[in-house]
């Protein structure tokens, strides 16, 4: 392992790295986001941004996979229909923030709008109606900005599918459906970049053992925990990293 890890990355390291995704597979998995949310703002305080986010789609779109055949009827399909247009047309956008934004600044950027994402969240921010086609579009302008950017396109839509009255399977099988996509996106502006190397497919391989057992203990929990009662602890531990994410970057930007 020594020998495909970096050199400065020790074992300690590996291993709080590997739980850091198991727990985030776990929720992905239960709730169909949070992944990069609760990832990547803990693995930017070990390995600098434009390393983790590639690996980050990878992972992403491992357990996307092995979820998504079970989920295929619960979709809404003509919801992503405007959603993934203006993903595809932002993503670009983003990979170009990537590249060339400071590792400090994308660090407090990540953290404030996982901050700001679990803030709103936990406030339970409803729609009466079901959001039409300039609404999903504009969802996924600001999603596919933040997936090129940061790898985290989940807060906005997100935010849109918890608001709308779809029922909670419904919402979840679409998120899912709809990172899947993003991921892929991702995964090509960042070989575009230049940031997808045999490195990103060194992490995501000895990651992926992490990424399987996340998401089998998450789909069992999915069918025993009460979603009300989960959903206050994933929002707690969103909020807990995003606020430590900010501070660490506060701190490096500071010195």
């Amino acid at each position: 392992m020594s020998a495909l890890l970096p050199a400065a990355l020790d074992p300690l390291a590996f291993a709080a790295i590997f739980a850091v995704v198991v727990v985030a597979a776990v929720i992905r998995a239960f709730t169909g986001f949070g992944f990069a949310l609760l990832a990547i703002p803990v693995l930017v305080l070990i390995l600098p941004p434009a390393q983790v986010i590639p690996f980050i789609f990878l992972l992403e779109l491992v357990i996307s996979v092995t979820l998504l055949p079970r989920l295929w009827h619960e979709i809404d399909f003509r919801g992503l229909r405007w959603l993934l247009p203006g993903a595809l047309l932002a993503t670009p956008v983003g990979g170009y923030v990537l590249l060339v934004a400071s590792a400090e600044a994308l660090r407090l950027a990540i953290g404030l709008i996982v901050v700001a994402a679990a803030l709103l969240m936990a406030r339970g921010l409803r729609f009466r109606n079901r959001p039409g086609p300039l609404a999903s579009f504009a969802t996924g302008t600001v999603s596919g900005t933040l997936n090129g950017a940061a790898g985290i396109p989940g807060p906005p839509v997100v935010l849109f599918y918890l608001a709308t009255p779809a029922a909670d399977s419904v919402s979840r099988a679409t998120l899912i459906a709809y990172f899947t996509v993003t991921d892929i996106m991702g995964i090509g502006v960042a070989a575009w970049n230049g940031l997808f190397t045999w490195e990103t497919l060194r992490w995501a391989l000895w990651l992926t053992p992490a990424m399987l057992i996340g998401s089998i203990l998450g789909q069992t929990a999915f069918s025993r925990v009460n979603p009300n009662l989960f959903r206050r602890i994933v929002l707690g531990v969103l909020f807990a990293t995003g606020s430590i994410g900010v501070a660490k970057a506060l701190f490096d930007l500071l010195q």
